[in-house]
This record gives C-alpha cells, structure tokens and sequence, in this order.
C-alpha cells in the first residue's frame, strides 16, 4: 500500500454490519494494489504444495495415516493456506495501515473499533476462501483428489481453521509496531510452525520432541481435523477446542489493542 487516497464511507447514522460490509470493499480495494500480498498468501503454499505432492506420489503410504501423498498434502493445505493468512497476510495488512493512517481516517470517520475488527474479519474470510479455493483447484487439477469423505466436517474445521487464523492475524497486527516488524515476526512464527504442523514431513517421521511441539501447534489442530474429515482417516492429532480457544484469546486481544490504538 502506496496511498491512501481512498474515499472513507462515513459512519454516522449507518448500521454497523453494513458499514463493515462497506469497509471490507474498500480494503479489498486497498489490497489489491499490492499484488505482493497474494503472493505471499498464496505462492509459497501452492508451489510447495505441488513439489511436495509429486515428490511422495499417489501410492497409499503408512508413513501417512495409509492414505495417498497426494490426497494427504492436498487436503492439509488448506489448513496451510489459512495459517499464512493468519500469521503473514492479515498482520502485515493492519500493521500497514495503521502506519500509512487508514485506521486513524476510518476511526476519524467516526468507525468503532468492533466495525473495523469485524470488517478485518471479513477481508480474512474474502482472502482465505478464494486461496482456498485456488489450491483446491490447482491441486486437484496436477494429481486428482478422492471425493471428502465427511463434507459437513470438512466445512466446520474449514470454518474453524478461518476463524482461528483470522483471530490470530488480528491480534499479531494489532501488536505489531510496524509493517516490517509484522513482517520479521509472521516469517519466524510460519516457517516453524509450517514444517511442524502439517506442511513438512510426515508425522510418522518426526522426532517425540518435534512431535509434542507439533500438538501445541494450532495449525496441526486445523489440518489434522480436515485431513481427517476429508480422507476418512488421519494420524495428525484433531482437537476441536484448542483452535477456539486460541482464537477467543486471539480476537480478545485484537479488540483490546484496537481500542487501546484508535481509541
């Protein structure tokens, strides 16, 4: 983001769902002036997606729950996909405009701080459902996918990985100073937390320690749970509550900074 030479919509007199509605259009408006962020968002778990994928094959494999590489990388890139969402994308976009003063235009206009979290909470929803569905396609377009095996289930970690992810990025940017330090700390949290919680090896092969350092991620969490829901079976840990509970601790602490920030 280079300017801010948007028109603000003004907040006096208007429902606040809508006004968020508004918001999220101009943001939306904002981001894609800088193609960079969907790179980001999307470059690095699609192009690692698809080596990884073609690098294990199409063979069942124990070393991956019994099930196919293929079909065990695609569908825990979803999860992926929503992890760089909440821990790159949406902290560098905050902590960028609150820097170049679009936060201070929207709450000079007269916006709260629970309509500017909530239409943060609809770009994420805008950004994680298109590159979800970007890797979906592409993915099973290069290797074929088997049909979910519990769609209805697919959908709730889906929504749960969003929601906790989005929660995340929330609060990371509002506690990032600056841009770059948002940049600094979701490069240093995603990479690890990448390889570990179901991006990288396989389970079976990681040491206990990486292991247990594993199931306190939420990410192995989220992607457990939709490898589990659409392939029938997995051997990533699946806890529903953990993933929530991070994000009810997250979207706390993103509303307080807001309030603390621009109020």
């Amino acid at each position: 983001m280079t300017t801010i030479s948007l028109p603000v919509p003004a907040a006096h007199q208007e429902h606040p769902l809508r006004l968020a509605l508004r918001l999220t259009a101009v943001e939306i408006r904002l981001l894609l002036r800088e193609p960079m962020v969907a790179i980001g968002l999307l470059g690095f778990p699609l192009v690692t997606m698809l080596v990884i994928a073609g690098v294990f094959g199409q063979t069942p494999d124990p070393d991956f729950g019994g099930v196919a590489p293929d079909d065990h990388y695609i569908a825990g890139y979803i999860g992926v996909v929503l992890g760089a969402l909440g821990i790159v994308t949406l902290p560098i976009f905050v902590a960028t405009a609150r820097e170049l003063g679009v936060t201070r235009r929207f709450r000079a206009s007269g916006v709260s701080a629970g309509v500017l979290v909530t239409t943060r909470v609809l770009l994420g929803l805008v950004l994680g459902t298109s590159a979800v569905a970007v890797v979906l396609v592409v993915g099973s377009t290069a290797y074929g996918m088997q049909p979910p095996d519990d769609l209805a289930g697919v959908v709730g970690w889906y929504l749960t990985g969003l929601l906790c992810f989005i929660a995340i990025g929330l609060a990371l940017g509002s506690l990032a100073p600056t841009s770059r330090s948002a940049n600094a700390l979701g490069n240093l949290l995603f990479v690890p937390m990448f390889l570990l919680g179901g991006g990288g090896p396989p389970r079976e092969v990681m040491s206990e320690t990486m292991r247990t350092i594993a199931d306190v991620i939420p990410l192995t969490h989220v992607v457990g749970g939709l490898r589990h829901a659409w392939l029938g079976q997995t051997d990533d840990p699946h806890t529903l509550w953990w993933p929530l509970l991070l994000a009810a601790i997250a979207v706390t602490v993103a509303v307080v900074n807001a309030r603390r920030r621009i109020g």
